[in-house]
């Protein structure tokens, strides 16, 4: 049911990605108490000069030789409608310290968004989320 794809600038090493990728879904899976099962996580790597903090790309800041901005990474949560604002807040602070905790990424550039998706236009297996009492 919940649906994440993570925008993240190239640079990480394939242990940081399946540690970012394996402790976001338990975050996701606690944080709006779904079924492990359930949580689909993507995981979408930029090349640096395909993201841009402040007009500047990462890959012109690395050519500059100074300190690349941390850029993200951006996550997308698409979730069938319904859930409290607090278990939202929960998944949104708990994936931003995954991130802190994984990546060495403060909070401050972490963008999370969640986007509420009617239980009618949300599919799985085949049908809709509300036929299958969701």
């Amino acid at each position: 049911m919940p649906n994440l794809n993570v925008y993240l600038p190239a640079g990480h090493s394939a242990a940081q990605k399946e540690a970012l990728l394996t402790r976001m879904s338990a975050v996701v899976a606690d944080s709006l108490a779904a079924p492990i099962a359930s949580v689909r996580i993507f995981l979408i790597e930029l090349p640096l000069d395909h993201v841009c903090v402040g007009g500047v790309t990462l890959a012109a800041e690395a050519r500059a030789g100074g300190p690349v901005s941390p850029g993200g990474p951006t996550i997308d949560a698409f979730l069938v409608a319904g859930r409290s604002q607090e278990k939202k807040a929960a998944l949104i602070a708990g994936v931003t310290q995954v991130v802190g905790d994984v990546l060495a990424i403060p909070p401050a550039p972490v963008r999370v968004m969640i986007f509420d998706v009617a239980n009618t236009d949300f599919g799985m297996h085949g049908v809709t989320a509300k036929s299958l009492g969701r």
